[in-house]
């Protein structure tokens, strides 16, 4: 099965203007090692605020917002 995200736009907090566009791809790569996403199709989900620690590596960083993401696709699923 495979599950397909169209658009991804985060909004990270000030100060992560060289960051964004990495933890970017690492989210993107974080979602595709998630197993048991839902098949179907979700015009919008939302996720957050979420708290996001400037001290953390941009990996663990994603690998959150990646989590918190399957979390709302998975409880909005059709």
């Amino acid at each position: 099965m495979t599950t397909e995200i169209g658009q991804l736009n985060l909004r990270l907090p000030a100060g992560f203007e060289g960051r964004a566009q990495r933890i970017g791809r690492l989210v993107g790569e974080a979602l595709a090692r998630q197993a048991g996403l839902p098949a179907g199709q979700l015009a919008q989900v939302g996720v957050g605020p979420l708290q996001v620690d400037p001290r953390r590596s941009d990996r663990a960083i994603a690998d959150h917002i990646a989590q918190s993401i399957g979390a709302a696709i998975g409880r909005q699923a059709p």
